[in-house]
C-alpha cells in the first residue's frame, strides 16, 4: 500500500487541504469555459428575446420642460454676491464674538475700538471680472439662520445705511473696513444681551454686473471669513492695544430675481437658483414584462448658450420623480450623467425599471451635479430642437420571455 510522505512543514497542515489544492486548478479551468455551454440549462437563453427601443428611431413622444425648486444654500462652500440684469445674490454672515472678560470689564473704563475689518477670500467668479466690485455691508437687526431661502429673506430687517468705510482688494483677499461703532455694539451685546444682539451683517451688491464667490465658514481651512478688531485702552492706570480676530460662525447666500426661461429650443439648468429640468418619455411601447438591461440617456449641450464660472462640476444628475403632484424624488434612484464631448449621458436603467415596476412613470428631474455652488447656466437642447438628433435621447435595451 502506498502512503503519502509529508515533509516536516506539511505535517502541520491537514491532509484534506492538500487534496483540495490538487483539484483547485481544474476548478478554475472549468469556470473559464464558455458559460453559455456550461450554464445553458440554468440561463435558458433560448426563451429570452433581447430588443431595443430608441426614442429617436422609434419616435417616442417626450417632454422636457423647466422646473423650479427651492434651494437652501447654507451648506455651499462658497458665498456668492453680485447681480446682473436678471438676478441678485446677497450674503448673510455672522461672526461668533466670544469677547474675553478682560475686555468686557473694560467697556465701562475706557476701552475703545480703533478699527474693524472684515476679510473674505475669493474662490470663484462669474462674469466680467474687469467690472468694478461694489458692495454695501449692513447691520442685520433680526434673527436668521443658514436655512434661509429666497422666500424667507423678505422677513429680514437690517440697517439701510452701509457700514463700509473703505475696501481693498489684493489678489484673492477682499478687505472691508466697517464702522467701529458696529463692532462696539457686538461687544456690548456680548456683555449684556439686553443691550442688543449680534445678528451679523448683510452684504449687498450695487452697481455690479458680475458675481464673486468667497470661501464660506464651513470650509476647513484658514480662508474662512474673519473679522479683525483692534481695541485700545489708554488710561492713567492701564494702557494696551490688542488685535482680536474672530471667524465667521454661520452664513448663507440668497439668490433672487427673474430666473432664465426655456427658449424655443433650449432648456436652461442653473446653479444656485433651483432652475431644473423635468424630462418625460412615453414608455408605453415597452412590453409589460420587459426587464430593462440598459437605458442610455443622452442630453445634447447647446454650447453657444452655455455660460459657466471659474470653477464648477461639469455634469448632470437624473432623479426619478416619485410624486406627480410635488415632484419629489428619491435618493435611491439618482444617476450621474457625466459629460463627454458635447453631451451628458448615463445609464438610467434603474429608474426605468422602477417606473415599470411601480407602473408610475412621472419622468426624471434633471439637475446639475452640484447645484448649490455658483450660478452656472447649463444649456441643453430640449424636445423642440429643430434637429431631432439634438433632442433628449433614450436608448433602451430590454429582455422579455418568448411567447
Amino acid at each position: 500500500m502506498n502512503h503519502i510522505k509529508l515533509i516536516p512543514f506539511m505535517r502541520q497542515i491537514p491532509l484534506n487541504y492538500w487534496l483540495y489544492s490538487l483539484f483547485l486548478p481544474f476548478l478554475f479551468i472549468a469556470c473559464s469555459d464558455d458559460p453559455s455551454s456550461l450554464g445553458s440549462d440554468l440561463l435558458n437563453q433560448d426563451n429570452i428575446i433581447v430588443s431595443k427601443l430608441d426614442s429617436f428611431t422609434d419616435t417616442l413622444s417626450q417632454k422636457f420642460e423647466p422646473h423650479q425648486a427651492k434651494l437652501s444654500l447654507g451648506s455651499s462652500d462658497i458665498l456668492l454676491v453680485g447681480k446682473d440684469a436678471n438676478v441678485e445674490s446677497q450674503i448673510l454672515l455672522a461672526f461668533y464674538v466670544p469677547v474675553a472678560s478682560k475686555y468686557l470689564s473694560d467697556l465701562d473704563s475706557g476701552l475703545s475700538i480703533l478699527s474693524a475689518n472684515i476679510s473674505l477670500t475669493r474662490n470663484y467668479y462669474y462674469g466680467d471680472t474687469l467690472q468694478p466690485f461694489n458692495v454695501g455691508i449692513h447691520q442685520v437687526t433680526s434673527n436668521w439662520n443658514s436655512l434661509f431661502t429666497s422666500d424667507s429673506i423678505s422677513q429680514l430687517t437690517y440697517d439701510q445705511t452701509s457700514a463700509v468705510q473703505s475696501s481693498n482688494i489684493e489678489g484673492n483677499l477682499y478687505s472691508f473696513s466697517i464702522s467701529p461703532n458696529l463692532a462696539m455694539e457686538w461687544f456690548n451685546a456680548a456683555k449684556d444681551t439686553s443691550l442688543g444682539k449680534n445678528f451679523g451683517v448683510l452684504i449687498k451688491p450695487f452697481g455690479v454686473t458680475r458675481f464673486t464667490g468667497f470661501t464660506a465658514s464651513t470650509a476647513l481651512n484658514s480662508e474662512v471669513p474673519s473679522i479683525q478688531i483692534i481695541v485700545k485702552k489708554a488710561t492713567a492706570f492701564e494702557s494696551y492695544q490688542d488685535t482680536l480676530v474672530y471667524n465667521g460662525s454661520v452664513d448663507v447666500h440668497i439668490i433672487q430675481g427673474t430666473f432664465p426661461e426655456a427658449s424655443a429650443k433650449t432648456m436652461t439648468i442653473q446653479n444656485g437658483t433651483g432652475v431644473q429640468g423635468k424630462l418625460l418619455f412615453d414608455l408605453s411601447k415597452l412590453p409589460e414584462d420587459a426587464v430593462v438591461n440598459t437605458a442610455n440617456l443622452i442630453l445634447s449641450i447647446d454650447t453657444l448658450n452655455m455660460k459657466v464660472g471659474s470653477s464648477y462640476l461639469d455634469g448632470m444628475l437624473a432623479y426619478q420623480i416619485a410624486d406627480s403632484v410635488t415632484d419629489s424624488t428619491s435618493a435611491q434612484f439618482v444617476i450621474s450623467l457625466p459629460r463627454s464631448g458635447n453631451t451628458y449621458s448615463g445609464d438610467v436603467a434603474r429608474i426605468i425599471n422602477n417606473a415599470l415596476l411601480t407602473r408610475n412613470n412621472y419622468g426624471m428631474l434633471i439637475t446639475s451635479t452640484y447645484q448649490i455652488k455658483g450660478i452656472e447656466n447649463f444649456a441643453l437642447f430640449n424636445s423642440n430642437a429643430v434637429n431631432n438628433e439634438l433632442k433628449p435621447r433614450l436608448i433602451i435595451t430590454y429582455s422579455q420571455k418568448k411567447k
